[in-house]
């Protein structure tokens, strides 16, 4: 993907004020071409901030400050740096296991090999997850608009195509929390009763979807 960058204009300018509000330093706003998958999205580093170029299309301005106001909050409570001391933490502990556990039960080797593969790979993903979460819980205190985050969730995962529906299981492997998950939460954090939340969604063109977790 090829990053541009916003040295001037109202879209900066609207990043830079928040992010000053946020007590957030950034040095760069970045716009993204969506490219032919047509992905609508926004990214966030330590010192910079991504948006798709579509992204106004789909998103009105207060959820688009949201969108911001989120990757903003995951620079500000640097979780860059804390999902690369994860991952090395956890592979440095697997690595010491493996290492003690080797000399003493050559056979379970082979199940001790998928564990290897697997257990870092959730231990990885929860992280991200609570990274995400954090970054929800951050964004909507800041804009003190939960609906408005809700809606922008939905948005994206309508306009991307993103199955709104996942398992248990399928949700250990995945890097954000389901659409089901972050939007009860942040209706929780919100005090956004679940009729309330409902027609939220219904409105967005996401029915039920809050009850469509199994």
């Amino acid at each position: 993907m090829k990053f541009n960058r916003l040295k001037s204009g109202e879209l900066r300018n609207r990043a830079m004020k928040m992010a000053n509000h946020m007590g957030v330093t950034i040095g760069r706003v970045y716009i993204v071409p969506a490219g032919k998958g047509h992905l609508t999205n926004a990214y966030g580093s330590s010192n910079a901030i991504g948006l798709t170029d579509n992204l106004g299309k789909f998103l009105t301005r207060t959820q688009m400050d949201y969108v911001m106001a989120h990757e903003l909050a995951h620079a500000k409570l640097k979780h860059g740096r804390k999902h690369l001391l994860a991952v090395v933490v956890v592979f440095s502990i697997l690595t010491l296991l493996l290492f003690r556990f080797s000399k003493h039960a050559l056979s379970l080797q082979p199940l001790v090999q998928v564990a290897a593969i697997f257990v870092p790979l959730v231990a990885i993903y929860y992280f991200s997850r609570r990274f995400e979460y954090a970054a929800d819980g951050m964004a909507v205190d800041f804009t003190g608009e939960p609906e408005t985050a809700i809606r922008a969730l939905a948005n994206l995962h309508r306009i991307d195509e993103v199955p709104a529906r996942s398992n248990r299981f399928t949700e250990l492997f995945m890097t954000h929390p389901s659409l089901p998950l972050r939007v009860e939460a942040i209706a929780k954090a919100g005090q956004i009763p679940a009729e309330r939340l409902r027609e939220i969604l219904d409105d967005a063109g996401v029915p039920d979807v809050a009850a469509q977790r199994s």
